[in-house]
């Protein structure tokens, strides 16, 4: 996760502390970075110049799409700054990781999530675990959730 000051958190990411999403260390984050989409206040500068001057704009939400295979992607990582949630903005950024998928090609996108209502305001539909393809299972073996998931697979036909 990145945190509030636009910097790298490890595992103590206080979203992942509290449940809301999967603790993601330094290395995934920086070997999956080009996955993710983020969200700034207006009024920040993020252009090249602050940012090799070490001025950092504050992250507000993010969301990454992590393509598993030439069909299939999944979003992951969806969080809004409890300060602005129910403003739109999970939705944009989700909106946004809809239509990248759709441009490369993938027919079909995936969620593990505790909001299943969010997801399905966006057309995603609710499937038990068994039902999903079976290439979404090959990070699951490494998840601290797996003998006790809670999440609520969702998955989004792209397809036309």
């Amino acid at each position: 996760m990145i945190n509030s000051g636009g910097e790298i958190q490890n595992h103590s990411d206080f979203v992942a502390q509290s449940n809301l999403m999967l603790p993601r260390g330094p290395q995934y984050l920086y070997e999956n970075i080009r996955d993710f989409v983020i969200a700034v206040p207006k009024s920040a500068s993020i252009t090249g110049k602050a940012m090799l001057k070490g001025t950092r704009p504050k992250i507000v939400a993010c969301a990454s799409l992590h393509v598993l295979w030439e069909d299939i992607a999944e979003v992951r990582a969806a969080a809004v700054h409890p300060d602005i949630q129910k403003q739109g903005l999970g939705k944009r950024i989700t909106e946004y990781i809809i239509e990248e998928a759709r441009l490369l090609g993938i027919k079909k996108l995936f969620a593990f999530t505790l909001a299943e209502e969010f997801y399905k305001k966006l057309g995603f539909e609710r499937k038990d675990k068994e039902e999903l393809p079976a290439k979404v299972w090959g990070e699951c073996s490494r998840c601290p959730k797996y003998f006790q998931c809670d999440e609520i697979g969702m998955i989004l036909n792209l397809s036309p």
